[in-house]
């Protein structure tokens, strides 16, 4: 899944997202795991804003989507504040295709849920596996089953800006573990109108440890990704550090 239409609106309707504390607790993890590298490659990476976090911390970076309209919003940012030195990447990533290993993956905001069930997150974990460097890390989050159940599930929510509306729809469907999310955009200043739908899954902790350890890789650190302490069975986001098996 990629967003289209809603790329444009996405850092305008996700600005309470803090990039900043996102950006410090992956590099103190990778600073904590002694990385033997500054090669960083962030996997959905959206409109960049981790992107460039990274680069600020010194890492040499790589930043793939799938999305063109994401990375027309990336690209446009990144020539104005002038990250030349980002390489950035229009693939899916569950077809990854590097030119060398990578010290440290990061793959956030939801973007482990947004792939096309269990095989494509398998397939994910995989290509992970084999570009990172032995003593590399990977560090991704995803929204828990208790957050697509509890929280998210059949609700509606609305967020009016100065310049666009927008109604987010929830639709269940537990008996596939995924919930249906239509968004709808309304543009203030042309009239335009926008719509978009997709599907976001969920998978219980035993599922994603079954499919990273198929993939030659095992959890060594899960937190809640909100707080940062301990998960409970009320955690919304997990963030997790994975490093392969040696």
């Amino acid at each position: 899944m990629s967003y289209k239409e809603f790329s444009y609106y996405y850092d305008y309707f996700n600005y309470n997202a803090d990039y900043d504390v996102l950006a410090d607790k992956i590099h103190l993890w990778a600073e904590t795991e002694k990385i033997s590298g500054k090669i960083a490659c962030d996997l959905g990476c959206g409109t960049g804003e981790l992107a460039f976090r990274l680069c600020d911390k010194g890492y040499d970076v790589i930043a793939v989507d799938c999305s063109e309209e994401m990375l027309d919003v990336f690209m446009d940012k990144k020539s104005e504040f002038g990250y030349d030195n980002i390489l950035v990447l229009n693939q899916d990533i569950t077809e990854l295709d590097m030119y060398g290993t990578v010290d440290l993956f990061t793959c956030t905001f939801d973007t482990v849920n947004h792939l096309n069930g269990e095989k494509e997150v398998q397939k994910l974990f995989e290509k992970v596996s084999l570009f990172m460097h032995p003593d590399g890390v990977f560090i991704f989050d995803m929204n828990s089953e208790y957050k697509h159940t509890n929280i998210l599930k059949n609700e509606k929510f609305s967020f009016e800006e100065e310049e666009a509306d927008c109604i987010w729809q929830n639709t269940l469907d537990k008996s596939n573990n995924r919930t249906k999310i239509s968004i709808n955009i309304v543009d203030k200043q042309s009239s335009e109108e926008y719509s978009e739908e997709f599907y976001e899954y969920f998978y219980s902790l035993e599922n994603i440890e079954n499919m990273l350890k198929k993939s030659g890789m095992y959890i060594c650190k899960i937190v809640d990704g909100e707080t940062f302490e301990d998960i409970s069975q009320t955690s919304q986001r997990y963030l997790f550090m994975v490093k392969k098996e040696q």
